[in-house]
């Protein structure tokens, strides 16, 4: 080879774009949009105990079916990156067409998600302190000193707000975006709110697996097949040479 076709090839090779990865990364957007609310629904069928529960009643679900309390405690572990991914998915699919909103939206529901800790730690701490072998009346009492701390309540009441409004937003951004009907974004918003009602108000878990986080869980699906059909060209541009 000569020198001149040395560097032909060696300019060609440097030249060539960098693979395109923009039907991955749809992809891994559908998975988290789906995974994340499927995750959580699945945790609210499977907690042995209910969100009204006091730390007392807590405790005692815990100590009588641990299998449950473990299974939940390992889905939060897992589901949790995929909430984050999907807050991020659900405004990035609406962000050319109305970015405001959807920046709102994904900031206050990532922000959300990340506080999520202050409502999943007494369980984890429940789950070890039963299994050292601790009586269940000093557990409840440590669980309720941990949850009435003014940094946990202030978490907690964070999580709570900041995950029912962040996705009432991005159920807005959605619709105004064009990306699904106007009806999915309505199954979106109603959703959540649905959720706190079965959750506190009109304790229910069949209401919160089926119209609460159940229903988040068909909406975010919908909007996960919209992002499968999204053509490369709009979903984002093409790579570039470095």
């Amino acid at each position: 080879m000569t020198t001149t076709d040395h560097r032909t090839s060696t300019a060609s090779s440097e030249a060539a774009p960098p693979r395109d990865l923009r039907r991955t990364w749809r992809l891994i957007a559908a998975i988290a949009l789906v995974a994340g609310p499927l995750g959580v629904t699945l945790i609210r069928l499977v907690m042995p105990y209910w969100t009204d529960d006091a730390p007392a009643q807590m405790v005692a679900g815990f100590a009588a079916d641990p299998g449950r309390g473990a299974a939940m405690n390992w889905i939060s572990l897992l589901v949790t990156p995929l909430l984050f991914l999907s807050a991020l998915a659900m405004g990035y699919v609406a962000r050319r067409r109305d970015p405001v909103i959807a920046t709102w939206g994904a900031a206050v529901l990532f922000g959300a998600y990340a506080l999520g800790s202050a409502v999943s730690a007494p369980d984890i701490l429940v789950a070890a302190l039963l299994g050292r072998g601790d009586d269940q009346a000093s557990v409840a009492a440590t669980a309720q000193l941990l949850m009435d701390t003014p940094v946990m309540l202030a978490g907690a009441l964070s999580f709570v707000l900041g995950h029912l409004v962040g996705m009432i937003l991005v159920a807005i951004a959605v619709v105004r975006a064009r990306v699904v009907p106007w009806w999915v974004g309505v199954v979106i918003a109603v959703a959540q709110p649905v959720h706190v009602v079965s959750a506190v108000v009109v304790p229910s878990r069949l209401l919160d697996v089926v119209l609460g986080w159940g229903a988040t869980t068909v909406g975010y699906a919908l909007v996960a097949r919209a992002v499968l059909r999204t053509p490369d060209g709009e979903w984002d541009l093409p790579p570039i040479v470095r």
